[in-house]
């Protein structure tokens, strides 16, 4: 009896350890697998958090493109305006200058004479007050009906692709109609647009060439000063802030009293604001 109660007895003792063993594993288990779900409830808290903030950063990113959007159809917009009404100008002018001079035919040059260039001669400052420019900021002379015809349409063709924004084709076109007619009446204007296409795609450092250009070559252009605040501008853009000063200083002092005066000054006081 004493044999076979202490078999029973040892029997009792391990089914207790061995149900204690299995329960105290389930009990690890449940616990490790509680800790598992909330850490995979915290994760997935986290990640839609993440998602709501990515959404609002979205909606925000959205929402300034569409403002940018907006303000560039605006500059787009006045950009064309702006082409369509000095065009408009232009041909208006055009029509009174061809009604208001006669048409003659210039005299034989003899053949010891030599053409003479004249002298550069710097501009008078157009002020609001001042009437508006002619045409081509060139010299009148006089000019066959059909070959102005011609050179209007041929320049009307570059003006085309400039106020289509097509600016690659547009320096085409009017670096093809100053090879035409260099000395035309609407050269200079067509030296002007090539540097403002330029300008307008941040080719900087060309535009300050085809700016200078004009300078240079159309002394009496009433663009002048419109050239050397676009020159100015690119010299900044350049990182050459000291010919921007320099060419803004020397516009302010010859153009007083001028729009691109007041604009020359007020970069200028930027420019020192920046320490420059």
């Amino acid at each position: 009896m004493t044999g076979k109660s202490g078999v029973r007895v040892c029997a009792c003792i391990g089914l207790l350890l061995f149900s204690s063993v299995a329960s105290a594993a389930d009990t690890l288990e449940q616990r490790v697998g509680r800790l598992e779900h909330k850490l995979e409830s915290q994760a997935l808290v986290d990640m839609v958090l993440r998602l709501d903030m990515l959404e609002q950063e979205l909606q925000q990113l959205r929402g300034q493109m569409e403002v940018q959007t907006h303000s560039i159809n605006g500059l787009r917009q006045r950009q064309r305006d702006l082409y369509l009404d000095i065009d408009r100008r232009l041909s208006r002018l055009e029509r009174e200058a061809g009604a208001s001079a006669p048409i003659a035919t210039p005299p034989p040059a003899s053949a010891s004479s030599s053409p003479v260039a004249p002298a550069p001669v710097a501009p008078a400052p157009v002020t609001a007050k001042s009437p508006p420019a002619q045409v081509a900021d060139a010299p009148a002379v006089p000019v066959d009906p059909e070959e102005a015809k011609k050179e209007r349409a041929a320049y009307q063709l570059a003006f085309d692709q400039l106020r289509g924004l097509h600016y690659e084709q547009a320096i085409t076109a009017f670096s093809a109609f100053l090879k035409e007619y260099p000395d035309g009446r609407y050269a200079a204007i067509a030296q002007y647009w090539i540097g403002e296409a330029n300008y307008a795609q941040r080719n900087f450092k060309q535009a300050v060439v085809d700016y200078q250009t004009l300078l240079q070559r159309y002394p009496q252009s009433s663009k002048l000063a419109e050239a050397m605040l676009k020159i100015g501008y690119s010299q900044y853009e350049l990182g050459d802030k000291a010919e921007a000063r320099k060419v803004l200083t020397d516009l302010a002092h010859r153009y007083p009293d001028t729009t691109e005066a007041g604009q020359a000054n007020a970069f200028l006081q930027k420019l020192r604001g920046e320490g420059n």
